[in-house]
């Protein structure tokens, strides 16, 4: 019990009993009836505020809270303004892991996939140019990452096989910001009432495209790009996993405009 609640039931039974000592002195109640009418009040009071009110009241704040810490994201407020149902799932979804027991921003970061499929959607019709910036802002993830040596740039590829990582925690502040802006501006720009059209190019041409960026890494990897073909294996190097997937979406950014961004929607788009 806090501060503010014992000067509430302070006050309360002092109220109680003033109220029973004038009963008292009206004639109304005995002494012993009102010692007895007193306990049954307050006894009683405390328990329909234990098992009722104070729940009800710890979960309403507990949604003000979450609700103020979403609204300070400016992505989930573009979601709830887009895609409300969905932005209601994540909200229901980060209260009931609050009330599990995992702190807000364990509930956050757990609802996060939920997040990244929606951009992998808009990543089909999104326009160029913020498929394009999105996919630079990634490759900046990376770099910052991978220079770390701590294993988190796999992590961060890869987080169905190694764990995903807080990127709140291990990115720069101004790098975490970066990419919280450009994915927002990214659904911003996408969706209804879009009016910059992705670059219409065939999926066998995105992957005609592709073949001058697969033979560099072939020519500068080799036999190590066979480590590709199972990442959860014991022997995999993920550090240089991190390098050739550096270098991979580095080839393809550096194709013009219209083809990158073709060649990175059939690598990342996600339908449905």
């Amino acid at each position: 019990m806090n501060g503010n609640e014992i000067m509430v039931w302070a006050v309360s039974g002092a109220v109680i009993a003033a109220v029973i000592a004038l009963l008292h002195k009206k004639g109304k109640i005995g002494r012993v009836s009102g010692i007895i009418l007193f306990l049954v009040l307050v006894i009683g009071g405390n328990a329909l505020y234990a098992g009722f009110i104070q729940p009800r009241m710890a979960g309403s704040e507990q949604t003000e809270e979450i609700d103020r810490a979403l609204a300070a994201l400016p992505i989930y407020s573009t979601i709830k303004a887009q895609e409300p149902a969905l932005y209601s799932q994540l909200r229901s979804n980060i209260l009931r892991l609050k009330k599990e027991g995992k702190s807000q921003q364990e509930a956050i970061d757990t609802v996060k996939p939920m997040v990244s499929d929606l951009l992998s959607k808009r990543m089909n019709t999104a326009p160029d140019a913020n498929v394009i910036a999105a996919m630079q802002v990634s490759l900046e993830e990376m770099k910052a990452l991978q220079a770390r040596n701590d294993g988190t740039c796999f992590q961060f590829l890869y987080p169905h096989i190694a764990g995903g990582i807080n990127t709140a925690k291990v990115l720069p502040p101004e790098l975490f910001q970066k990419d919280l802006d450009t994915m927002n501006q990214l659904l911003l720009d996408s969706g209804s009432g879009q009016t910059a059209q992705p670059t219409a190019i065939s999926g066998e041409k995105a992957k005609a495209l592709m073949t001058p960026v697969r033979e560099k890494l072939q020519q500068d990897y080799g036999d190590q790009l066979k480590m590709f073909n199972d990442l959860s294996a014991a022997d995999v190097d993920h550090a240089k996993v991190c390098e050739i997937s550096i270098s991979l979406y580095s080839g393809i950014l550096a194709l013009p405009k219209e083809e990158s961004a073709a060649v990175l929607r059939l690598m990342l788009g996600k339908q449905g």
